[in-house]
């Protein structure tokens, strides 16, 4: 374990930069975050290792070896609460043969679960953005100062009986064209694995939504704004040089990709910087349903923007209104509308259940849903998670409702609080829904993982990839309007399990024919899945 005395002065040693695999249902992505750190560190003039075990498929033995052979000064992991368990894992092996090295967590995990990682033994918690709190880590570390206690946004574990120490929070960066391009240590990762490169031109979302984690994590720096963006021109500065590398498929990761002062006249100087240099790339993003405007769509599709993941949970008022949407039903069905004009491909983020779900919300969500049964959708099933720091834990919270059982339903797995559903009718249709999930969760993520990850694949097969995953949506959608009808006469949780494993059984033969179709599809389009059982449908 680090010790107050235990400082680096060879500025030869490099800060080891690690994020391990998570327990995924998904195949595995880029961590920008990394890169921007790894970039603020190389131009502060320290030398950085980055070493991504996801993309590089690499188990935690042998991550530590990397990481011990790189002879570091101090070590960084990028954690969530989906690799947590690999991270610890990691940093044990590390420690023992390594015990005067720091090993620093940052990431949405540790800021939210400070105290939970550093009771597991890593010596600093980063909470917050973390590109300026690791230069002050690095330089306290290569120098001894400053001391752990004058540097804003970390938690840390003070001797004696003093217990968790949590200094104030760091603002949020204001100015991101004043960060650098992202290092790009693990490009070739990256491609030989077909997945996309990831960019980012804003940071945060200016809605409140009660569930979402990224509306708390915009909070923890305190007041300010809680969306920032960089400049046309660094974004697209950006983009060509990765199009000189050869990159044509891209994620723009932003929370959400237009909020103002961006408008339909942005997104159209958009196209026209990138005609204007040309750069044509594939792009991917992620857009609020009350954003989504004809004008604005139409712009983002002349920049390239093929497919849009889109904050579309629910189509009833009433869930809309506990959830703090601000898009109510009408935009809802104005954006799919005009995803579908345009030809682009949505993934709806739809969230079926709640503590609160009504039948007759249910009802709403199957008509809508069988009216748009071409969205991508990661199975008919899907709830809301209580996750720490959000609105609406805090509100089951504050309500009595969370429940310490992780077999009650609600429970989401991965640290997730758990809650009952209250209408005996609704806890009938989601024990049946969920259970029908489980039965299914591994085709139906190998199915959409090349549109939803997404996939640096040509259109041809990302069609066919659509085709299949409309297919088992029908399927589902078919499923969903027996298990209402069961509801409606009286069945209970029990018996809708019964129906349920009736229904899997005379559908198997279904099932196995879009398997052996969807294995013809990875194989036409040289992919390979190698996701897990989804940790979420515990």
């Amino acid at each position: 374990m680090y010790t107050e005395s235990d400082t680096s002065t060879d500025q030869r040693q490099p800060v080891v930069l690690v994020t391990p695999a998570p327990v995924t249902h998904r195949t595995a992505e880029e961590n920008l975050g990394l890169g921007y750190l790894a970039a603020v560190l190389r131009r502060a003039g320290y030398s950085v290792v980055v070493l991504d075990g996801w993309l590089a498929g690499s188990p935690a033995d042998a991550l530590a070896d990397q990481i011990v052979a790189a002879d570091p000064m101090m070590i960084g992991f990028a954690c969530y609460r989906s690799n947590m368990g690999s991270a610890l894992t990691t940093a044990d092996m590390v420690r023992c043969r390594l015990p005067g090295v720091p090993i620093v967590a940052g990431g949405f995990g540790p800021s939210f679960h400070a105290e939970e990682f550093l009771a597991a033994g890593f010596d600093v918690v980063v909470r917050g953005e973390g590109e300026r709190t690791i230069i002050e880590l690095a330089e306290r570390y290569r120098t001894g100062t400053p001391t752990l206690s004058g540097i804003t946004g970390i938690s840390f574990r003070a001797g004696g009986s003093a217990g968790f120490v949590h200094n104030p929070a760091r603002t949020a960066i204001t100015d991101l064209d004043a960060l650098p391009m992202p290092a790009r240590d693990t490009l070739d990762l990256t491609m030989a694995r077909a997945s996309l490169v990831h960019v980012q031109s804003s940071r945060g979302c200016q809605a409140s939504c009660t569930f979402c984690s990224i509306v708390a994590f915009e909070r923890l720096a305190g007041r300010g704004p809680t969306w920032r963006q960089r400049s046309i021109r660094g974004f697209v500065d950006e983009l060509e040089h990765l199009h000189s590398l050869g990159v044509r498929h891209v994620k723009v990761i932003d929370d959400s990709l237009i909020e103002p002062p961006r408008d339909a006249a942005w997104c159209a100087e958009l196209a026209d910087e990138l005609r204007a240099r040309g750069v044509s790339m594939w792009l991917r993003g992620s857009i609020r349903a009350d954003r989504a405007t004809p004008a604005v769509l139409t712009g983002l599709a002349r920049a390239g923007f093929w497919s849009f993941s889109c904050g579309i949970e629910n189509f009833a008022p009433t869930a809309l209104r506990r959830m703090a949407k601000r898009a109510d039903p009408e935009a809802n069905f104005a954006a799919l509308a005009e995803f579908r004009r345009l030809g682009l491909y949505a993934q709806a983020g739809h969230i079926l259940f709640d503590h609160a779900t009504t039948i007759e919300e249910l009802e709403i969500n199957w008509a809508a849903m069988v009216a748009h049964d071409w969205t991508v959708s990661k199975g008919i099933f899907t709830e809301m998670y209580a996750a720490t720091g959000t609105n609406y834990t805090r509100r089951l919270d504050r309500d009595g409702l969370l429940t310490p059982s992780t077999q009650t339903p609600g429970t989401a797995g991965l640290g997730n609080h758990a809650y009952p559903i209250t209408d005996p009718a609704v806890n009938t249709v989601y024990t049946a829904l969920k259970h029908w999930q489980r039965s299914h969760s591994r085709l139906y993520d190998r199915t959409i993982d090349p549109l939803s990850a997404p996939k640096a694949i040509s259109p041809v097969h990302r069609d066919i990839f659509g085709q299949l995953s409309i297919e088992l949506r029908r399927a589902d959608l078919d499923f969903f309007r027996a298990v209402l009808d069961l509801a409606a006469g009286g069945a209970t949780a029990g018996e809708a399990v019964e129906f349920t494993d009736n229904r899997i059984a005379t559908t198997a033969a279904f099932y196995h024919r879009v398997a052996a179709r969807t294995d013809a599809a990875y194989q036409m389009a040289g992919l390979h899945y190698d996701g897990q059982d989804n940790p979420f449908l515990c």
